[in-house]
């Protein structure tokens, strides 16, 4: 889905389209590092590395990656991915250079929202990268950089009397979790070419979006037949990150500015079922 919007995107508007893509997937980052850290202050969790990378990941699990998790500290994470899923579709459709687009501007902007702008991101490989064999991240959170406002936020020996909290650390549900990547990926595109071309947003947007249906319905109705059940909207809420009936997800009450909603709903779903026939 990111790959075939930012294509779009890129292949209408050239290097303002890069722009555009890489500032909206900057927002989409910010977004995420931030509700993660709103979520952990609620909860009473430290804002930490160990917090960023190990409590209530806001992205469900995923069994095809593949990691080797070197160190994990309340100040560092240090990994290398071996196996990730989304650089294995990036090359299927043909769009190392958009995964590289993504590498290089979501993990900047989350890791550091998160933190309160104080994280240091070191992304020294990429799978996206040629010649790369492996992700080689290295995110570190250093206590002597934390102002003293904020260190009893980030760190339980500067909060005496803190007790860990006893919660459910699980990472988020599939369905509600692939659901709100989506819509942010596509709202904060939305908003940047609306920013930055006011007069051709809803157009180059729409293009893209009969593209995703396309693509997206093509890939479901070869699911349905290698697995030999009935194409139906209950199997497309099932094998479809999206909420095939959109008032079942929530986020659209805070991300619909600019018809965010009713662009989805008349250019991509109206062909995406059409697509299907159900």
């Amino acid at each position: 889905m990111y790959a075939l919007l930012a294509r779009e995107i890129m292949n209408a508007l050239g290097e303002k389209g890069e722009r555009i893509v890489r500032e909206a997937t900057r927002r989409y980052g910010k977004d995420r590092g931030r509700t993660r850290r709103e979520k952990h202050e609620a909860l009473g969790v430290k804002i930490n590395m160990h917090s960023l990378f190990a409590v209530c990941s806001d992205l469900p699990s995923d069994p095809r990656f593949r990691r080797d998790r070197l160190k994990l500290t309340d100040e560092e994470r240090n990994s290398h991915t071996l196996v990730c899923p989304m650089a294995e579709v990036w090359d299927q459709y043909d769009a190392r250079r958009i995964g590289r687009i993504y590498c290089e501007e979501f993990h900047r902007a989350c890791y550091q929202e998160y933190a309160f702008g104080l994280t240091q991101v070191n992304l020294a490989q990429t799978l996206t990268q040629d010649g790369d064999g492996y992700c080689d991240f290295h995110v570190v959170l250093r206590k002597a950089n934390v102002p003293s406002d904020k260190k009893a936020k980030c760190f339980a020996e500067y909060d005496p009397g803190y007790k860990v909290p006893q919660i459910d650390g699980s990472a988020e549900a599939g369905k509600s979790g692939f659901s709100s990547l989506c819509v942010r990926v596509y709202y904060y595109m939305l908003e940047v070419l609306y920013e930055e071309c006011p007069d051709q947003a809803v157009k180059v947007m729409t293009k893209a979006l009969h593209v995703w249906a396309e693509d997206a319905a093509e890939h479901l109705i070869q699911e349905s037949t290698e697995m030999h059940q009935k194409l139906s909207r209950e199997f497309a809420d099932k094998h479809f990150p999206l909420y095939v009936n959109m008032d079942d997800d929530p986020l659209w009450n805070k991300y619909d500015r600019y018809g965010a909603k009713e662009l989805l709903k008349t250019e991509f779903y109206k062909n995406f079922f059409e697509r299907l026939g159900i």
